[in-house]
């Protein structure tokens, strides 16, 4: 089978190839070149390991070293041509001989010589003595009829120690003949030949092609799925990624590349030559190719449906598909005899190619077995194939089955979910039914984070079904369509809804107080959701257990953003005292994980772990943001910012409040405290267009930046602004942080009196919320301010309790600079730095360290991260005045550190270098 997929994007076609190939060219080559080398050298590998591309770069090798190499290519029909590719080999070898060109005649003359394969074979053995070093490369070698490759076999000892090495691609197959491997590993005992296989690309080798073809490198969760469904087989992942991007499964978001949907395979053309290959193969092998694409998944029961649908006898399908095998496409597997495709992306290639009704039919065909027993497959196999099958079979039954499993997989499989109910919901025409799948759909949807989608079915249900649910679901509805309004960013209609369209929603006033609620909180109006609820507690706290749940769940959490702590201090030390804790695990997990929301956007992730552990939620589904910020909050800061990157990427990190804006706040300090200044102000930039809610959340990230860069007094009025903000919208959550920071910024600038005030605001912050990070602040602010060495002990002491490794390398650090603690304590701030890879943070803190006189460690680690953070910071486009605040020292030294750094690694100009480390080829 042909191995080239050769469906990509331009950037995809534009690849090197072979990728990943270059030592193995270069021993090919050699080999072909050597007298002492083997004369014939095999290159193996199997459908799409790119044989044909590495003969390729061979040829233009040899030909660079001034080598003329003669190129054949086999076709598949002959096979069945005896002595086709011999005859073609020795009309070509006595035309380069004579210098004729006319070698199609001369081929058909060289047929007519011998009548039987031992006379060609002299023939060919003469054609062959040439007195200058020829390299012969035949591509597709597997298939060349028998009686050619017995020529070849044979002439390989005649040739050894001559000036002619055979260079051929071969697929190995279970078809070879016995006596052919037998020849073989004759001649390879006697060092007469050489097989070189090619091996599937490793992780590191994908990665580095994927980064060269997108010009973004590629995460985890892409690398895994590539690895899965294309075994490592370059074409293959080529074509895959051409896939994933026509499906818009794959976004590019900070030089990352993320698969959007794991779960949703890639959009195959259909004219890919494995698929036009097998196509040209025809009758009965092109038929069960597939449906084998559909049933193998059923096992054992396979063969027969698949006889069934291509309507042949099931020795004839056992035939086709040993056919298959033979052809490299299946496998068949020892223990249980069960048919398996060798390359998995080639079973969704195939199924592309299906038409709607012969797609139906297979899946009618698998569905109704599985029902009737004679055939077993997984949950999500059966329902796939009844999203596919529809009202080709039992629409009641595969509109319940359906909605089953899509609720039981709406946390953990987002993308199925909301196919399967989607499908549940068309197959569906009783109302009461219909509504019910509708709101698992868009519950699901909002989940899944996917708010379009959300949107859609939340209406329906709201304008169509209203009726048809209670009064709990009602409102759940409800609550979403706010929620999905807010992920698509419809400020529009939100503010509609909360400025009167509320009063004219479906169901009792309750319904229509906590929906309000809700809204304005997305609008960022915490004061007037706060008092509308409030105001209306009489009517939402009635005897209803739902709505006096939830409504106290809002209360509880936007009382604590608005420094009313004690409400909410106690449902975090007892979750269980609340109405609804025992009516499902749905309503436990929706409590717990609010009340952790609550306490991570206050920096209490310890608290919230507690929490979490203590009562073990139904589910450890996490949203995009409670990831991001957990991770960051936790010193998994590469696991965070992969993280963040998606969710910025995608929009998953939009839709609950303030979630957007602690994930932007987030991934905004790890790239600053990195060197990344521009994208970390990037991203405070995008967070203030896209979702802006509690966006004084991001003046502490901001002030860091202006900070770095030397602009006090901007990051002195970025903080005052940030807290103007919280107070307008009466809101203390984040202004402990934000108070810390202007009492340090307004003793830099000299302004002892306003930090002092600042202090007082820390202390008094920490008095009404009472949360450790506010202690914290208002210790550190103490210490530094006052000079109160006390103060700072116990804030290093709390620090390590908190076991947040950033906020303890800064706690460390400032004590130290404000002289209240041991400068020895710079050690441990130092490394604490290091395993976060915090390279700006780890370069300002060595210009503290000898400033205090402490020792530097590992000198040579010390010259490699200087550097990398320089580049770092000249690909963000920073001036040599920025690249001296950022360091810390003067302009002439910037140039002279940059001199160094272009001649050691050869960049000539800022440019080069930027672009190196964009596309990750920077030269460490």
């Amino acid at each position: 089978m042909i191995d080239h997929w050769r469906d990509a994007p331009d950037a995809a076609r534009s690849a090197p190839a072979p990728f990943g190939r270059d030592a193995v060219v270069a021993h090919v080559a050699e080999l072909a070149v050597s007298s002492d080398a083997a004369p014939l050298v095999l290159v193996t590998g199997p459908i799409g390991m790119g044989r044909s591309s590495l003969l390729a770069a061979v040829r233009a090798e040899l030909t660079a070293r001034g080598f003329t190499p003669l190129s054949l290519r086999v076709a598949r029909n002959e096979r069945d041509r005896p002595y086709s590719l011999a005859s073609r080999l020795c009309a070509e070898i006595a035309a380069l001989r004579s210098g004729d060109a006319r070698r199609t005649a001369r081929a058909t003359a060289v047929v007519s010589l011998g009548e039987a394969g031992r006379q060609l074979a002299a023939e060919l053995r003469s054609a062959l003595t040439v007195n200058d070093k020829l390299t012969v490369l035949i591509d597709d070698a597997h298939w060349a009829d028998p009686a050619s490759r017995a020529v070849l076999l044979s002439l390989t000892r005649a040739l050894a120690g001559g000036p002619v090495t055979v260079v051929c691609t071969v697929r190995p197959s279970p078809a070879d003949s016995a006596s052919e491997r037998a020849v073989l590993e004759q001649l390879r005992a006697a060092s007469l030949a050489e097989v070189v296989p090619l091996r599937p690309l490793g992780e590191q080798e994908v990665a580095a092609l994927i980064a060269h073809t997108l010009q973004a490198r590629p995460t985890a969760a892409l690398l895994s799925s590539l690895q899965r469904e294309c075994r490592g087989r370059p074409a293959a992942v080529l074509a895959a990624v051409a896939g994933h991007l026509r499906t818009g499964g794959l976004q590019v978001y900070d030089r990352h590349v993320y698969l959007t949907s794991p779960d949703r395979p890639p959009e195959l053309p259909l004219d890919l030559p494995p698929i036009e290959y097998l196509r040209r193969l025809g009758g009965t092998v092109w038929a069960v190719a597939k449906a084998a694409a559909v049933m193998l998944p059923l096992g054992t029961a396979a063969t027969g449906l698949i006889a069934r649908a291509v309507g042949r006898d099931e020795e004839e399908v056992r035939g086709a598909l040993s056919e298959l095998s033979v052809e490299g496409v299946l496998r068949q597997e020892a223990q249980d005899g069960r048919w398996r495709f060798r390359l998995p992306l080639l079973a969704s290639a195939l199924t592309g190619c299906l038409g709607p009704w012969e797609r139906r039919s297979l899946a009618r065909l698998a569905v109704t077995a599985i029902w009737a027993g004679d055939a077993v497959a997984d949950d999500r196999y059966l329902a796939d194939q009844l999203v596919v099958a529809g009202r080709s079979v039992d629409a009641r039954r595969a509109a319940g089955e359906l909605l089953a499993r899509g609720t039981a997989a709406m946390l953990d499989d987002g993308y199925c979910a909301e196919r399967w109910l989607r499908a549940a919901a068309e197959l569906t025409t009783e109302p009461r039914q219909r509504a019910r799948v509708l709101v698992a759909h868009a519950t699901t949807c909002c989940l899944q984070l996917r708010f379009t989608e959300a949107i859609d079915s939340a209406g329906k249900v709201l304008s169509e079904y209203a009726d048809h649910v209670d009064s709990a679901t009602l409102l759940e509805i409800q609550l979403a369509y706010v929620v999905a309004l807010a992920g698509t960013l419809d400020t529009a209609a939100l503010t509609e809804l909360c400025d009167g369209g509320w009063r004219s929603l479906p169901g009792r006033q309750w319904h229509r107080v906590v929906t309000r609620c809700i809204a304005l909180c997305h609008l960022d109006r915490w004061r007037e959701a706060d008092e509308h609820l409030a105001l209306l507690r009489h009517v939402w706290h009635r005897d209803d257990d739902v709505f006096a749940g939830l409504g106290l769940l809002v209360s509880e959490c936007t009382g604590a953003y608005m420094g009313r702590f004690e409400p909410f201090e106690q449902a975090v030390t007892d979750p269980t005292d609340w109405p609804l804790w025992a009516s499902g695990p749905r309503f436990r997990f929706e409590r717990l994980w609010q009340l952790a929301r609550v306490l991570t956007a206050f920096g209490e992730q310890d608290r919230a772990d507690r929490l979490l552990a203590a009562h073990d939620p139904p589910s450890a589904y996490r949203t995009v943001p409670d990831q991001v910020v957990a991770d960051s909050q936790s010193g998994h800061w590469d696991r965070a910012l992969d993280t963040a990157r998606l969710g910025l990427a995608t929009g998953l990190s939009v839709g609950y409040a303030p979630s957007h804006t602690l994930v932007s706040r987030e991934t905004s300090v790890i790239l600053g405290a990195r060197g990344r200044l521009t994208e970390a102000r990037a991203v405070i930039e995008r967070a203030r267009s896209v979702q802006p809610v509690m966006l004084h959340l991001l003046a502490v990230a901001e002030s860091c930046l202006d900070e770095a860069l030397g602009d006090v007094e901007g990051a002195l009025d970025v903080v005052a602004r940030g807290l103007a903000l919280a107070a307008d919208r009466g809101l203390v959550v984040g202004t402990d942080v934000l108070w810390l920071r202007s009492a340090g910024l307004e003793l830099a600038r000299g302004d002892r009196a306003a930090a002092r005030r600042a202090v007082a605001e820390t202390g008094r912050t920490a008095e009404l919320i009472g949360t450790g990070r506010a202690r914290l602040c208002h210790l550190l602010a103490t210490a530094t301010v006052e000079g109160d060495r006390a103060a700072a002990a116990e804030a290093i002491g709390l620090a390590r309790q908190r076991a947040q490794p950033l906020e303890l390398a800064d706690t460390l650090t400032l004590a130290v600079r404000h002289e209240v603690a041991d400068s020895g304590l710079l050690h441990e701030a130092y490394a604490l730095y290091g395993s976060l890879d915090a390279l700006l943070r780890r370069a300002q803190l060595r210009n503290l360290m000898r400033a205090r006189g402490v020792t530097v460690p590992h000198r040579a680690v010390v010259t490699a991260e200087n550097e990398r953070l320089l580049a770092t910071l000249v690909t963000e486009g920073l001036t040599n005045r920025e690249l001296a605040a950022a360091l810390g020292s003067s302009e002439k030294s910037v140039e002279s550190r940059l001199g160094r750094l272009f001649k050691r690694t050869g960049y000539r100009s800022r440019v080069e270098l930027a672009s190196a480390m964009l596309t990750d080829d920077y030269r460490a």
